[in-house]
């Protein structure tokens, strides 16, 4: 057994601390593959026992030659097949039936959106090309620096800045995407996306109050028109 199901069998056979079920259950709303992996656990498992039972019930009600055990161990695999099937659509029932939240949709348009960037015309932004290449290259760490390093520069800080805020954002960290989000924010920006971002930081981080601070982030990007109005105005519906 690999280590997930072994993980997904602690849950079920009750060993897991209080928190760990409920780091369990949260991952089974946010991550598709594993949910899957737990659909299909359930599925064979359930398929397993009804097996067993059936078995058992044979060995009571009837006298006869036992089957080989190759034909066994046949019907075995063929409840295991089903299983797979029924896990997997049972996944994506579970995952697709019902209409997604605001968090998925969100991280939805992280993924959508926001994992490549558009390389600058500029002949004369050198590095802040070799950390566009970095950040689409998921070299996220070489990204960091050198967005660091331009986000001090007042040339090139509002690019450096929204992109080091998308670096945070890529690999999950939520408070210092904000603190980079919260920068580009006070910058005097035509068109400034930061509102946008840190609402988007804000929804996966899911704290206390985050919700109600991105609900008021996405008022103010639907009310001024800001990049991002379109997403915001559905978002808000469901906030």
């Amino acid at each position: 057994m690999s280590e997930l199901l072994h993980y997904i069998d602690d849950y079920f056979t009750g060993t897991l601390s209080a928190a760990e079920k409920q780091a369990f259950e949260m991952r089974c709303t946010t991550d598709q593959a594993f949910a899957q992996e737990v659909a299909f656990y359930l599925s064979a498992r359930s398929a397993i026992r009804d097996e067993l039972h059936a078995e058992k019930r044979q060995s009571f009600t009837a006298v006869a030659v036992a089957p080989p055990a190759t034909a066994k161990v046949r019907r075995l695999w063929s409840y295991l097949a089903a299983a797979v099937i029924a896990g997997m659509l049972l996944a994506g029932w579970w995952i697709f039936s019902g209409e997604p939240s605001v968090k998925q949709l969100s991280a939805r348009y992280i993924k959508d959106h926001l994992q490549q960037l558009s390389a600058t015309m500029d002949s004369g932004q050198d590095s802040l090309q070799s950390g566009i290449a970095a950040f689409n290259s998921k070299d996220y760490q070489l990204a960091a620096k050198i967005f660091g390093a331009l986000s001090t520069q007042q040339q090139q800080a509002p690019d450096a800045i929204k992109y080091l805020g998308l670096v945070y954002l890529n690999t999950g960290a939520y408070d210092q995407a904000i603190v980079q989000f919260d920068r580009l924010i006070q910058l005097p920006l035509y068109a400034n996306p930061g509102p946008f971002y840190k609402a988007l930081a804000l929804l996966q981080r899911a704290g206390p109050q985050d919700r109600q601070q991105a609900r008021e982030l996405l008022e103010e990007v639907r009310s001024r028109q800001l990049p991002g109005n379109q997403q915001a105005t559905e978002w808000l519906k469901k906030i």
